[in-house]
């Protein structure tokens, strides 16, 4: 893409891409930059919102940056078509300028605010195409503006067990409130399947508490490798974007029967729609042996890896 002679003599927009593994990281989904040229003197740098409702926005400043007034423009709905004007009192297609001093914050996560408010939140809509952009149109002619492609939108959505997120639905919560584990919606088989592939082969996937399921995962589909059987069911299922799902260690899959399982109180009874059989745990106990559950009554037991048991994926999100 080739910049007019008057653009050129103007403004130069440089996107440089830099090493952020100095700087501390946000939560949040990472979303990279699309460079779109206007006309005249400006240039603006769009960052689309990953999706509807409230995020907190985090821009990473280059230790490349040197203007003390980095323009970005926050637009949660849009922008109003052939629209110059930025007005955060517009009732359809606001839009709030936040200025950063990049000679401050260099190779650092900078949080777009309002009033220098931690707890700003921009409702963004991603069906009106709501957007944060960096404006160049503020800066004098001989000015360069060096901007990092990494934004990232910290999701503000209050996490709950039962609800949906990330394509399936959250049954544990860390103290933070904001990681934990989803369980997949529905079950991953119609019938029974086996935990062993073919072979009664001592694994070592040994993990049982809460977050030990994906390593447990990994080590059974390493030892077992490619075939039909529960570990390996779960670690190729896909659902939309997220493809990380494993099979739930002990504990995690006591936590789907307590917390929306049969076992869970109301009005989340159940709401994981499982069967009243017995599922499969990544938690091995023997050559022989795993750990299963059953979903009628709540307990756990050592199960034959020969034995045909349900499979209900997990993520960590």
């Amino acid at each position: 893409m080739k910049l007019t002679k008057q653009l050129a003599l103007t403004l130069i927009l440089s996107v440089v891409s830099l090493n952020a593994v100095q700087a501390a990281v946000p939560e949040g989904k990472s979303v990279t930059a699309a460079i779109e040229l206007q006309g005249g003197s400006d240039s603006t740098v769009k960052w689309p919102a990953p999706s509807t409702g409230p995020y907190k926005v985090h821009v990473l400043v280059p230790k490349t940056g040197t203007v003390t007034n980095a323009l970005y423009r926050v637009y949660p709905t849009g922008k109003k078509a052939d629209s110059a004007i930025c007005d955060s009192a517009d009732v359809q297609n606001p839009c709030f300028e936040v200025t950063v001093d990049q000679t401050q914050h260099q190779n650092t996560w900078v949080q777009l605010t309002l009033n220098e408010d931690a707890a700003t939140l921009w409702n963004f809509n991603k069906n009106k195409n709501g957007y944060v952009a960096a404006i160049a149109s503020n800066l004098n002619a001989g000015e360069i503006l060096n901007l990092s492609p990494s934004v990232r939108f910290e999701d503000a959505k209050v996490k709950a067990i039962g609800g949906k997120h990330q394509g399936g639905i959250i049954f544990y919560l860390d103290g933070t409130g904001k990681h934990g584990l989803i369980a997949a919606p529905t079950d991953q088989n119609n019938t029974g399947l086996q935990w062993f592939n073919g072979s009664f082969l001592t694994t070592n996937a040994l993990g049982t508490d809460v977050g030990t399921g994906l390593a447990n995962t990994d080590i059974i589909t390493q030892v077992q490798g490619e075939g039909s059987y529960a570990a390996s069911l779960a670690a190729n299922l896909i659902i939309g974007t997220y493809s990380d799902w494993h099979l739930p260690s002990k504990d995690e899959l006591n936590l789907m029967y307590n917390n929306i399982g049969p076992g869970a109180p109301a009005p989340l009874t159940n709401i994981g729609k499982f069967i009243g059989y017995d599922y499969w745990s990544s938690s091995e106990s023997s050559s022989n042996n795993a750990v299963g559950q059953n979903f009628a009554t709540g307990a756990q037991s050592y199960y034959g890896k020969s034995g045909l048991l349900y499979v209900r994926a997990v993520r960590a999100f």
